[in-house]
């Protein structure tokens, strides 16, 4: 493991973290990227999603830094500074979890509070649920329990559209607005995000070579046209906080709503207004104070 500080949050128009040490754990071979700061008692570990990366989190860091909570923002497999390999089959959720505890363990953590969005939470969902010792609490941004997902009605149906239609082996030209009749210049991603405040951000990391397609392979590696290829996740035992923004276009109301069907634990469901799916950017602070109200109400369950 190396680490060396980050002293720009620009790279270009490539958002990073800042004041925060850079480490690299080497997992299969792979380098995966994480920010660390803070040396409060507890952790509290922040996981991002697709198109994003640990940057995603700047708005949160501050916020839980002055809390007296140590913080880690690792990068998954393909985003932000980690390792983008071309094969597929890096990047099932069971090895981003496998990744995630490794990140973890080489950085001394034994026992901390877990926040995932998105494709995190895909991830995190799991390791909240297999791992009840070591998760002091769980905060999912958008992305409900697996299962109450699959089970959510016709309208999540409708706004998972997006996920096959990545499967397809012109989706990165898609994407980039080059097939016959875009408009170039990123038209469909811009689109695809709903013309974010962050896209050209995620578009300069998009641009380097490998990255687009490293982002498809998790879809690909993930979603099957006919049937879920995931793995099922148990029951969660551990304190749950569930937030969906009222302006998500990807994930509904229902998947998130119904999750506290599966947890065997205190669960609390939040909406958050004025926020889209990317709510970290959107409502910075009300996202902090979500997550610090939640790991203040659990801070002593495995103490």
């Amino acid at each position: 493991m190396t680490h060396f500080q980050q002293p720009s949050v620009f790279e270009g128009r490539r958002q990073r973290l800042t004041g925060m040490t850079r480490h690299t754990v080497v997992v299969d071979g792979h380098r995966v990227n994480a920010f660390e700061a803070g040396d409060g008692p507890q952790t509290v570990v922040l996981v991002p999603g697709i198109p994003d990366s640990s940057a995603v989190y700047r708005g949160q860091v501050p916020g839980l830094l002055d809390a007296g909570y140590r913080v880690i923002a690792p990068d998954l497999l393909g985003q932000g500074d980690s390792d983008m390999p071309a094969d597929v089959a890096h990047y099932t959720i069971a090895k981003d979890q496998q990744r995630l505890w490794a990140v973890v363990d080489a950085l001394g953590v034994d026992t901390f509070h877990l926040v995932g969005h998105d494709r995190g939470a895909g991830s995190t969902w799991g390791m909240a649920a297999h791992r009840p010792d070591r998760i002091t609490s769980y905060v999912a941004l958008s992305t409900g329990h697996p299962s109450a997902r699959a089970r959510a009605g016709y309208e999540q149906r409708q706004m998972s559209w997006y996920m096959l239609r990545l499967l397809f082996s012109d989706a990165e030209s898609w994407l980039r607005g080059d097939a016959e009749g875009e408009g170039g210049a990123w038209s469909t991603f811009r689109w695809w995000v709903g013309n974010h405040s962050e896209t050209d951000a995620w578009i300069a990391d998009l641009e380097r070579p490998g990255a687009l397609r490293a982002m498809l392979n998790f879809y690909r590696a993930n979603i099957h046209p006919v049937n879920a290829s995931m793995t099922p996740v148990p029951r969660v035992r551990v304190p749950v906080l569930g937030v969906w923004p009222t302006g998500d276009i990807y994930s509904s109301l229902e998947q998130m709503a119904r999750s506290g069907e599966w947890i065997d634990a205190p669960w609390r469901f939040e909406r958050l207004a004025g926020a889209g799916h990317f709510l970290q950017l959107d409502r910075p602070d009300a996202v902090t104070d979500l997550i610090l109200d939640h790991t203040e109400r659990h801070r002593d369950r495995l103490a």
